[in-house]
């Protein structure tokens, strides 16, 4: 649970909710960040990882176990769906704030005012596009002033391993889109 790997993250809008831990307080123990994490954001972790041990063996079994495939991951995508809603409104009426980058090792979001430099902070992100609550604790690496008020850089200091394979592939689903809406967007000018 601990993250030592660094990943490269993509600039993407995404909704966070920010709590700082008490000054001073040690990096949770893996068991205490397991007992801290919200029981929906537990339970979002679990269905997400069943699904991908459950749908990528059908696909190997050849065209006929194709449909039956298809059909499983349109029930996770419900699933999914019903879990994101659930999320929100367990977490609905906290403050959010707007996230600007991700990856597997690392945020970045605005926030109204500097945080200091080696502050631990609760993360709980919500990437709507691919349906994702990701738990985790983070460190601030540094704030930068911006336009609209700071720029915080966290890097993840205790993340479940899922999750965190979870972000580097919602990172990658997302940066296919940006890249093919690039794409589109450079067709028209091909055709003059």
């Amino acid at each position: 649970m601990d993250n030592q790997q660094q990943f490269f993250s993509i600039t993407h809008a995404f909704e966070l909710s920010v709590k700082a831990l008490a000054p001073g307080a040690p990096i949770p123990s893996d068991d205490e960040f397991v007992a801290n994490m919200p029981p929906s954001f537990r339970l979002a972790s679990q269905i997400s990882q069943l699904d991908r041990h459950t749908i990528k063996p059908l696909r190997s079994l050849g065209e006929q176990a194709s449909e039956l495939s298809d059909f499983l991951a349109l029930q996770s995508k419900k699933i999914d769906l019903m879990m994101s809603y659930i999320l929100t409104l367990d977490e609905g009426s906290k403050a959010r704030n707007q996230g600007t980058s991700f990856g597997g090792s690392n945020i970045t979001f605005i926030n109204q005012s500097s945080i200091e430099n080696n502050t631990l902070l609760e993360l709980k992100l919500f990437i709507e596009e691919c349906n994702s609550a990701i738990y985790a604790i983070g460190k601030v690496i540094d704030s930068q002033p911006i336009d609209d008020g700071m720029s915080v850089n966290v890097e993840f200091v205790k993340i479940d391993e899922e999750d965190q394979e979870q972000l580097v592939r919602n990172s990658l689903h997302i940066q296919t889109i940006q890249l093919k809406q690039r794409s589109d967007a450079r067709k028209p000018d091909n055709d003059e």
